[in-house]
């Protein structure tokens, strides 16, 4: 309501012309009050949520979590859905894999993984599947990458998984904070409604 297109402008109007009704001055400069008060609360929530998302990042890029470690894998092969299902199923198998994410378009995997696992498992894991090879992207001191790939004749023990992947735990409880959000929305809607009918009222009485 606040960003239609001269509704503070025109409650302005009424508040300072002289030949407004004084029960009409009132109504508007109550409007405006609101709508400036729920501007500020919709702005207070936004940075809030902002702030959050912040946080949720910085816990999952694993910076200040010394129990886990990223891996970037180049995987030959990684061509088509089907591959990628069986990319899934052999990573889900190593205990200590905690979560990853495809870049099917340069056939990469990102994996987060445990810091006590090594990722020449993840690359014995893929390369077990016999339609794809794995190699680890590793970052070079002037900013570059290059391509490594695992010794074939080094076995490692892969730890396969049996139950549901280890996962970190979070900070913050996502449900919490939904309860929240959704009061927040049912107690601003409440409050539109009551000025959406006075701004009616003002509109069928004065013209702006």
């Amino acid at each position: 309501m606040k960003s239609e297109l001269g509704m503070m402008l025109s409650l302005q109007n009424v508040m300072q012309k002289s030949t407004s009704p004084g029960e009409t001055k009132l109504l508007a400069s109550e409007i405006y009050e609101i709508l400036q008060s729920a501007g500020k609360e919709e702005a207070e929530q936004a940075e809030a949520a902002a702030a959050s998302c912040r946080r949720k990042a910085h816990f999952f890029l694993g910076s200040n979590n010394k129990r886990a470690k990223t891996v970037v894998l180049h995987i030959d092969g990684l061509d088509d859905s089907a591959r990628r299902g069986l990319c899934e199923e052999a990573l889900l198998k190593i205990r200590g894999v905690i979560s990853f994410t495809f870049q099917m378009a340069v056939k990469r995997c990102v994996v987060r993984i445990r810091s006590d696992l090594k990722a020449e498992a993840l690359g014995t894991a893929i390369n077990s599947t016999k339609v794809m090879k794995a190699q680890q992207v590793m970052k070079t001191d002037d900013g570059g990458e290059m391509i490594v790939p695992f010794q074939e004749d080094t076995a490692v023990l892969v730890e396969e998984n049996t139950d549901i992947p280890d996962y970190l735990p979070e900070d913050e409880s996502p449900s919490q904070e939904q309860d929240k959000a959704v009061t927040r929305i049912g107690s601003i809607t409440d409050g539109m409604g009551w000025l959406g009918t006075a701004a009616n009222f003002l509109s069928r009485s004065f013209y702006w």
